[in-house]
């Protein structure tokens, strides 16, 4: 069994949650680096300071249910929303 498997078995379904938030932040964070032709470290703290890292990590907003391009499409809006 590798590692990955083991997890999946041996993980409360709040681990799994907590592990699927993580992921959806690290890929969200890599489309926003590619969109925006900046840095690892500064895509990870504008996103991560944003309410929408906020509601991904929240399980009760049901954020963390949607892909990476859905979070990076609601984290945009919070952008524009903040310019307005």
């Amino acid at each position: 069994m590798n590692d990955m498997a083991a997890f999946v078995q041996n993980s409360s379904m709040e681990d799994k949650i907590e592990f699927a938030m993580c992921l959806l932040a690290q890929m969200s964070i890599r489309d926003l680096m590619d969109r925006n032709n900046c840095g690892m470290t500064d895509a990870v703290a504008d996103f991560m300071e944003s309410t929408t890292a906020v509601c991904l990590f929240d399980k009760e907003t049901g954020l963390w249910e949607n892909g990476p391009d859905y979070i990076v499409g609601e984290y945009e809006q919070e952008k524009r929303r903040a310019l307005a």
